[in-house]
C-alpha cells in the first residue's frame, strides 16, 4: 500500500453499520455481465472516482467517498440468506455494484474475502468488476469457485495512461497495475474467465484512436479473454455536475465545452457518436481477435437451454446493434423473458407453444428453432422433435 492509500484511509471517514437484507435479485439478468443477484459489502467508495455514476442523485449516496459505510456482519447474513432460502436457485452473482468490493479499506478488513468464503461454499457463480489488483489476494477462493462453478473477473481499465487515470480514478490501481493483475490470475488460475470492462471511454480523454487501440491490444498480451466496451459515459445530476467542477479546475478544462456541446443536456451522448465509436471498437477487436461478451454460465437445471437461447438472442442483438447502432427491442425482450420460463424452452417447444413466451414473434420463433435444429448435442437421426 503506497504513502497516498494509508493517508486517504486515514482521511475517510468510516461507519460500521448492520443491514437487514445482504442479497438482491434482479428482475431480469443483466444482459452484459449475466449477474442475477447483486451485494454491496460497502456503501461509497474510496475509490473517488470523478465520473462515477453512484455520485449521482439515484444512489442516495451523500458524501460518496468521504464516507464509507461498512455493513458488519455481512457475511453472516448472507449465510443465513443462502441456508434458508427454498427457492434461490444459482446464478450469477455480482459484487459492488455501486462501489468496488476491493477498495483500500478491503486490504485492512477482508470483508469481501470473507463474503466469497460464503459464496463458494454454497457454490454460486460469480462475477467482480475492480479496479484493484488487490484481487489478486483472493486467487485461491476465486479459483474454488471457478473449478465448482464459474467466475468471471473483469478489470475495468478505461485509459491505459496512468497520469490521467490518476487524475479520473485517484485512489485505485494504475491501468498498468490492473493489467499485471490479468495477468498474474490468467497464468495462475486459468480455469477463471477474465477480461477487460472498457467502461465507460470518456469522449475527448479516451476516445482518440490511440488509447482505444492500446487497452485492447495490452488486455490482449495480458491474456485477456473478452474486452466488453461502451463508448461514452452518463452525464447525470449531481454526478455530472461534480465530474464537470473537476474537469473545470484541471489541466484537462479544454474539454468541458466539447463535453457539453456533444451531449446538449442529455444523460447520454448521441447515437451517431456511439455507433462511430463502436464501430471502431469492433474493428480493433476483430483485429485482435479478442471476444466481445462474456461467456455466459449455464446451469445444469431445467434453466439450461432457456440461458442458451438468451445469451445467443442477446449477444445477437447486442453485436448487431454495435454494427448497425440501432437496438432491437423486441429481440432483447424475448432474450430476457426467456430467464423467467419456469420450465425447460424445449417443453414449450415439444408443445408447439413458442408463441406463448412473451415478445416471442413469428421472426423470433424461427431463429430459435432454426437454432435449436442446428444443435448437435440435440440431433438424432430421427429428428429433434422426437427427441424431445
Amino acid at each position: 500500500m503506497t504513502f497516498t492509500e494509508v493517508a486517504f484511509i486515514i482521511m475517510v471517514k468510516y461507519i460500521y453499520k448492520e443491514f437487514k437484507s445482504a442479497l438482491n435479485k434482479l428482475k431480469f439478468p443483466d444482459s452484459w455481465f449475466w449477474s442475477r443477484y447483486t451485494l454491496n459489502t460497502y456503501s461509497g467508495c474510496a475509490h473517488a472516482c470523478i465520473y462515477c455514476d453512484a455520485r449521482s442523485q439515484r444512489y442516495y449516496i451523500e458524501d460518496f467517498e468521504n464516507e464509507v459505510i461498512i455493513k458488519t456482519n455481512f457475511d453472516k447474513k448472507l449465510d443465513q440468506r443462502f441456508k434458508r432460502a427454498r427457492t434461490l436457485l444459482p446464478d450469477i452473482i455480482a459484487p459492488g455494484g455501486v462501489n468496488d468490493a476491493y477498495q483500500p479499506i478491503e486490504r485492512k478488513i477482508e470483508h469481501t474475502r470473507k463474503v466469497l468464503g460464503i459464496i463458494a461454499k454454497y457454490k454460486f457463480p460469480i462475477n467482480i468488476a475492480t479496479k484493484s489488483d488487490l484481487i489478486t489476494r483472493d486467487i485461491d477462493i476465486l479459483q474454488k469457485i471457478a473449478a465448482d462453478t464459474w467466475c468471471t473477473i473483469g478489470f475495468s481499465i478505461s485509459t491505459s495512461d496512468d497520469e490521467l487515470a490518476e487524475f479520473l480514478e485517484p485512489f485505485s490501481s494504475k491501468p498498468s497495475e490492473r493489467l499485471e493483475a490479468l495477468k498474474t490470475i490468467k497464468k495462475k488460475a486459468p480455469n477463471i474467465q477474465i477480461g477487460t470492462y472498457f467502461i465507460p471511454i470518456i469522449p475527448f480523454l479516451e476516445d482518440n484512436d490511440e488509447n482505444l487501440e492500446d487497452v485492447i491490444k495490452k488486455s490482449k498480451d495480458a491474456g485477456a479473454d473478452f474486452i466488453l466496451f461502451s463508448p461514452g459515459l452518463t452525464l447525470r445530476d449531481s454526478q455530472a455536475q461534480y465530474f464537470i467542477n473537476k474537469l473545470k479546475k484541471s489541466k484537462y478544462t479544454h474539454i468541458v465545452k466539447l463535453l457539453l456541446n456533444l451531449y446538449k443536456g442529455q444523460i447520454h451522448p448521441p447515437s451517431d457518436y456511439t455507433k462511430r465509436i463502436n464501430t471502431r471498437l469492433w474493428d480493433l477487436c476483430q483485429k485482435c481477435k479478442i471476444n466481445i461478451r462474456v461467456k455466459r454460465w449455464i446451469p445444469s437445471d431445467f434453466r439450461k437451454w432457456n440461458y442458451i437461447l438468451s445469451e445467443f438472442l442477446l449477444n445477437s442483438e447486442y453485436i448487431d446493434a454495435v454494427k448497425t447502432g440501432k437496438t432491437n427491442k423486441t429481440l432483447m425482450w424475448a432474450g430476457l423473458n426467456l430467464n423467467n420460463l419456469d420450465e425447460s424452452i424445449l417443453d414449450v417447444y415439444k408443445r408447439g407453444e413458442l408463441h406463448t413466451i412473451k415478445n416471442f414473434t413469428p421472426k423470433i420463433i424461427k431463429i430459435v428453432e432454426s437454432y435449436l435444429e442446428k444443435r448437435e448435442d440435440l440431433k438424432k437421426k430421427t429428428g429433434l422433435e422426437k427427441f424431445l
